[in-house]
């Protein structure tokens, strides 16, 4: 296996958040897969305090797939409820669920062998990281990134009509 190599990347933190378990950090980082395909990973560690720094030793990272970078934008766009995805990293025991919740933003969640860590990112936030994330799946379709919004809104569009 290749060295990783890590690109730009994105942070955001829930450090004030009044319920301790949801006090996290979230980074999202350009990234390629082993078949040299640019992606993600996402990495959420804990924070026990407020105002303390992220426990990123403890942090759980998924790498998204080609077609979960595509879902992930679309959720990210609110053109998708939700994108759930099992069986990541080595020992296949790392999973990925992420929701959209309307106007009050979206919710990712990670798991690794039954330890869960979920960040909440406001309709601001949420928005700030579509634009982030598009820019990464339009390399991977070496497209402009308007040409990908508007291939993710047809997408969702012909899965709408299909389900009629």
């Amino acid at each position: 296996m290749s060295e990783q190599v890590f690109g730009e990347s994105m942070k955001f933190f829930s450090d004030r958040h009044p319920d301790p378990n949801k006090r996290t950090a979230l980074n999202v980082q350009y990234t390629l897969t082993r078949a040299g395909h640019p992606t993600v990973s996402i990495e959420i560690a804990p924070i026990y305090q407020v105002g303390a720094p992220p426990a990123w030793t403890e942090k759980i990272t998924v790498q998204l797939t080609r077609t979960e970078l595509t879902s992930f934008s679309c959720v990210l766009f609110e053109l998708k409820k939700e994108v759930k995805s099992s069986y990541h990293g080595v020992a296949k025991n790392k999973s990925i669920a992420v929701y959209g919740n309307g106007p009050l933003g979206s919710a990712i969640n990670l798991a690794e062998s039954g330890r869960q860590l979920q960040h909440f990112l406001t309709t601001e936030d949420r928005l700030e990281l579509a634009v982030f994330v598009v820019r990464r799946l339009s390399e991977a379709w070496k497209v402009a990134p308007s040409d990908t919004i508007a291939l993710l809104r047809q997408a969702a569009w012909m899965e709408k009509e299909a389900t009629r």
